[in-house]
């Protein structure tokens, strides 16, 4: 008997996605766990594994097709297996399109460009004509679209300045605090703020890289639109309940100072390779937090995948490490290399297959704060930065690298005690078991 190849259901706001590739062809041998084609979602490229072995016996949709999750692509299965089925559908390289000669006898080449990419430019208006594109027979993408669309005072305190350079500083529209006074004991005159104005420094106001132009609306992409709903749905429909625990990480600084010497800066071990660790160890011990809600049920998963929350240009995604808890320090710190590199290069690792997600915010200064937990698993981890904090030990007091973690847990499926224990467990793990 044939066995079908279905398109995977991603999550839960997904509803078609793109035939990236194929990278099996017909006729070709199969083994359980292969990779069959690449499918491009509204967040990534992901992979669609086989689910038997044989021989592929039918192709029934094309690179670049449109095709609804969960439906039937293709076929696997003894050489020789009849299907009774549609003829299959070529996968190879779209025909470019003959130049079309006008009256005067110039020729004009015929655009080829992917559905998507079509969607897109009509959404935005782009000129195609003025678009180099990339793909096979020079056919625009989508990467090819979005490759084209492309203060505080010097000083504080008490003002020395006379009445006559507080009026012309309000005329010439000055920060008076800004200016170095000539006048008796540095007081702040005219000629000063006439001075000062002739060289006025200017603000640099340019949005930082990555940020819209003020002033301008734009179409939400497909991303930005599945992420709002997967979230808001989670928001309304998820009973969050957050738990707080501060972690003295004092050892596990000192244990990643030593493990990193002499290495390479792409082998070093990250403060979130640290917490994710931490978080494998504790799901093992805990596996009822390593779980999904699934309406009627609860699964609780036999394997440790866990997400690492990652920004990108367009929003946010989650590429997942794969069996984190069997990976050695030197495998977990080059897998979350690897999976975050490619997730921001495009293509999403492990894509419905986490159970579990470590949300970093500690490297742009934040404390501590609350995530919105990645349905249908049960809990997401959401991490401060580290910082020096005076506390007391044994009747002392000292100064020691402090870390906020928050669990942020469905309370269906986690209640406060299990939190608590959860959490213990991570700092139990970071202060005096890490090895």
């Amino acid at each position: 008997m044939a066995i079908e190849i279905k398109i995977p259901i991603p999550d839960q706001t997904t509803e078609e996605v793109r035939i990236v590739t194929w990278c099996k062809a017909i006729g070709d041998a199969v083994q359980k766990g292969d990779v069959l084609l690449e499918i491009e979602t509204d967040k990534a490229v992901m992979e669609v594994e086989s689910a038997g072995a044989g021989i592929l016996l039918q192709q029934l949709v094309a690179v670049d097709d449109m095709v609804p999750v969960g439906e039937v692509i293709g076929f696997i299965g003894a050489e020789g297996t009849e299907i009774e089925t549609q003829p299959a559908v070529s996968a190879k390289a779209p025909e470019e399109k003959p130049a079309q000669e006008t009256s005067e006898g110039y020729k004009i080449k015929k655009t080829t460009i992917t559905p998507l990419a079509r969607k897109i430019a009509e959404k935005t208006g782009l000129n195609l004509d003025t678009i180099e594109g990339t793909g096979a027979h020079g056919k625009i993408l989508r990467k090819d679209l979005q490759a084209a669309s492309t203060g505080t005072s010097l000083h504080e305190g008490r003002l020395f300045a006379s009445p006559n350079a507080k009026r012309l500083a309000k005329e010439l529209a000055v920060d008076i605090y800004s200016i170095q006074g000539t006048g008796p004991n540095g007081r702040v005159i005219g000629e000063d703020v006439i001075e000062y104005a002739k060289n006025k420094p200017t603000m640099d106001y340019t949005p930082a890289q990555g940020q819209p132009q003020p002033g301008t609306q734009v179409e939400l992409t497909k991303m930005r639109r599945a992420i709002g709903i997967n979230l808001q749905n989670s928001f309304r429909d998820t009973p969050h309940f957050n738990v707080t625990m501060s972690i003295d990480m004092t050892r596990a600084m000192k244990f990643r100072a030593g493990i990193n010497k002499g290495k390479e800066k792409s082998e070093k071990v990250s403060v979130n390779d640290l917490v994710v660790k931490a978080c494998a160890f504790a799901l093992r011990k805990y596996p009822a937090v390593n779980s999904k809600f699934m309406k009627e049920t609860i699964r609780y998963e036999a394997d440790v995948n866990i997400g690492v929350a990652t920004a990108v240009d367009a929003g946010l995604i989650v590429p997942v490490v794969l069996n984190t808890d069997k990976l050695d320090w030197k495998q977990l710190a080059a897998e979350t290399k690897l999976v975050v590199a490619r997730a921001r290069g495009g293509k999403l690792v492990g894509l419905g297959k986490g159970t579990f997600t470590v949300s970093n915010l500690g490297m742009f200064g934040v404390d501590e704060f609350t995530a919105i937990i990645n349905p249908p698993e049960a809990a997401i981890l959401a991490v401060g930065g580290l910082k020096e904090e005076v506390v007391a030990e044994n009747g002392m007091t000292g100064v020691k690298p402090m870390m906020k973690v928050t669990l942020c847990s469905d309370h269906r499926v986690v209640d406060g005690a299990l939190a608590a224990q959860f959490l213990r467990c991570i700092k139990l793990y970071l202060e005096e078991e890490i090895a």
